[in-house]
């Protein structure tokens, strides 16, 4: 069973994560919002990170912060419930720093998953060995997001070869990536049935960024990319052989607990940075105010918890056995909702306070709020509960 206790090597290394997220991401959170890039520095500041992968990918990387045999066991989880742990420690601070590391990669886990052994070996263990820095998953495009059966980008067969054409939008880090995971159409019209996953290199002839980034209201660091593909002539071992949907929607069961972790932690913080500002800022209060600041700040608290759970419960699934999709839509979809009420709670207990750049927890806010739309709105995700407990025909016009 799932238990909330976790191992002093856990809290031990979660310590100094949250050391590092203070004392380093955040005073660069200003500079990555207002420039909307990674700061200057990133690699110094990167260098001094407790772990070496990204937390997404700690299933198979593990956190790469020591050979210890005997620490590593002790760490918590099979890798998802760890990855998780820390994802929340690493946003504390602020979110931008956890997403330099190695292994941020949903195109490297789209290829684990639907790739042969030959493609896993070159392309997704390439990002462990520093052969690729960032990759992509493409799915969205204008008209549709996580609906894949509405996809028109399309790869026709011609001879030993497949010729790409479409458009993708809101691909994250698609204008950085060293490769790309794109999802396409190979028989028109047949939904589903007729969609498969190819690698695209950045290097390849017919690779065009029309749009490297939108202008966004959070998480302004994080470039959501526009690309194009024209006439793109792939190989056939660029095709991933399995169209097994399931395991394509399996890339998001595991990653949409993450999109819940990132705003927990912002969250955290910003309660624990209003509060501290409160304290401090407090003598024209009211006894009565006081008390009830305290009240809330006391149920803002439990509300973090059940969120927590729920995260670390698809974690601790998922390292059992395969992502769980109703674990995954029921953390997201209570997440964001609670998270945002409790991002902006905080800003209120500031006052005007919170709207001033002197501070970051207007930044959090945005940052918190943009997370809701990240892999599947809410709606998407209670459709997704909803169906698993009543059936298909749950929520259907």
């Amino acid at each position: 069973m799932l238990t909330t206790e976790i191992s002093p090597e856990t809290r031990q290394l979660l310590a100094e994560i949250n050391d590092w997220t203070i004392a380093e991401v955040r005073p660069r959170a200003r500079e990555a919002d207002d420039t909307q890039a990674f700061p200057a520095d990133t690699d110094e500041v990167l260098a001094k990170c407790p772990v070496k992968h990204s937390p997404l990918d700690f299933r198979y990387s593990g956190p790469g912060h020591t050979d210890d045999p005997q620490v590593l066991k002790k760490l918590e989880g099979g890798g998802a419930l760890l990855g998780l742990l820390v994802m929340e420690e690493m946003c504390y601070g602020d979110g931008w720093g956890w997403q330099g590391l190695p292994g941020n990669n949903l195109g490297e886990r789209a290829v684990r998953l639907l790739g042969s052994p030959e493609q896993v070996e070159k392309w997704a263990d390439g990002t462990l060995r520093g052969e690729y820095k960032f990759t992509s998953i493409c799915m969205t495009e204008d008209h549709c997001g996580s609906d894949l059966s509405q996809i028109r980008t399309s790869a026709v067969r011609d001879g030993d070869h497949w010729i790409l054409n479409g458009q993708k939008r809101f691909i994250s880090h698609g204008s950085t990536s060293d490769y790309l995971v794109v999802f396409a159409q190979t028989e028109p019209g047949a939904g589903l049935k007729g969609l498969r996953a190819f690698i695209v290199d950045r290097q390849d002839a017919g690779l065009r960024t029309t749009k490297f980034t939108e202008d966004k209201l959070g998480q302004r660091w994080y470039p959501q990319a526009t690309i194009e593909f024209e006439n793109l002539v792939l190989a056939e071992d660029r095709r991933l052989p399995s169209n097994d949907f399931g395991q394509i929607m399996a890339i998001m069961n595991g990653t949409r607990p993450h999109c819940a972790a990132q705003g927990l932690g912002m969250a955290r913080g910003s309660l624990d940075y209003a509060w501290n500002w409160v304290q401090e800022h407090d003598k024209g209060y009211s006894s009565r105010r006081r008390d009830r600041l305290v009240e809330d700040v006391a149920e803002m608290r439990h509300a973090l918890d059940r969120v927590r759970a729920l995260v670390l419960r698809a974690g601790w699934i998922h390292d059992r056995g395969e992502a769980s999709a109703t674990a995954a839509h029921m953390a997201k979809a209570y997440a964001l909702p609670v998270l945002e009420a409790v991002t902006f709670r905080a800003m209120q207990m500031m006052g005007p306070a919170a709207s001033s750049k002197e501070h970051l927890i207007e930044k959090w806010y945005r940052d918190v709020k943009f997370l809701d739309i990240v892999e599947g709105t809410g709606q998407l995700h209670r459709i997704g509960v909803a169906r698993a407990r009543i059936g298909k025909a749950a929520a259907t016009a």
